[in-house]
């Protein structure tokens, strides 16, 4: 269980006359990204739902993380900043270590972007595969130009304690929560295929390579998961 983190994020406008307002009192580093941000008029607090103790988060990891973004135009800011990824409304908040000021990343610059805490977790636009899932982002578990991508959707949604839960209660378990709802994705030749863990649903996305993936089914036994899941999509594209 943990506590909701509640941002209170400044968006910065960066129209010519407010920009000689605001940049005043930024550095040079954080000048430099302000074209990649929006903002609302004056202070916009995003609070996450609930003020009181959850379990789940919204956020990909709970705490700020070193990482960086890529932009459209080749740029990339990195240095100095961390950043925080918002599952529930798939939005990147960046901000420099030691500031308060909160910059929300402009979804529509963003060609990837790194988090950086128990290993390098790399995010690309969902509209890049299917612009059918505009406004998500996509992990990248496996890149491969001329084979198989791997990828994963992680959209998370706020649920309400069930009160009427007699057991929770008794237990005093009754917590809203953020429920996290997890897809896979295999891509190729322009396709995006969903796969679940099942035997079925791999082979039918892997069915131009179907003999090469049952034989890797075979030969390794045991819990079909993330892992496996990348380990079987790496050897089908050797």
């Amino acid at each position: 269980m943990k506590s909701i983190l509640i941002i209170s994020a400044s968006f910065l406008l960066f129209s010519s006359a407010y920009a000689q307002v605001e940049n005043a009192e930024m550095g040079a580093d954080f000048k430099e990204i302000s074209k990649f941000g929006s903002r609302a008029s004056g202070f916009e607090g995003f609070n996450t739902y609930h003020s009181g103790t959850v379990e789940g988060s919204q956020f990909y990891f709970p705490n700020w993380s070193a990482g960086a973004v890529f932009t459209l135009t080749n740029e990339k800011i990195g240095k100095n900043f961390l950043f925080l990824y918002d599952k529930v409304r798939q939005e990147l908040f960046i901000k420099m270590k030691d500031s308060s000021t909160v910059l929300l990343a402009d979804k529509t610059q963003i060609s990837s972007f790194i988090l950086s805490t128990n290993g390098t977790h790399t995010f690309v636009p969902s509209a890049t595969y299917d612009p059918s899932h505009a406004g998500n982002f996509f992990e990248m578990l496996v890149k491969n130009e001329r084979g198989y991508t791997l990828l994963k959707l992680v959209k998370a949604k706020f649920v309400k304690a069930d009160e009427r839960d007699m057991e929770k209660q008794r237990l005093g378990e009754i917590y809203d929560s953020f429920q996290d709802q997890i897809t896979y994705y295999i891509y190729n030749n322009g396709a995006l295929q969903p796969v679940t863990f099942k035997e079925r649903s791999i082979l039918k996305a892997l069915a131009p390579v179907k003999d090469k993936a049952s034989g890797y089914l075979n030969q390794h036994s045991g819990t079909v998961d993330e892992p496996y899941l990348i380990s079987l999509i790496e050897f089908v594209n050797d």
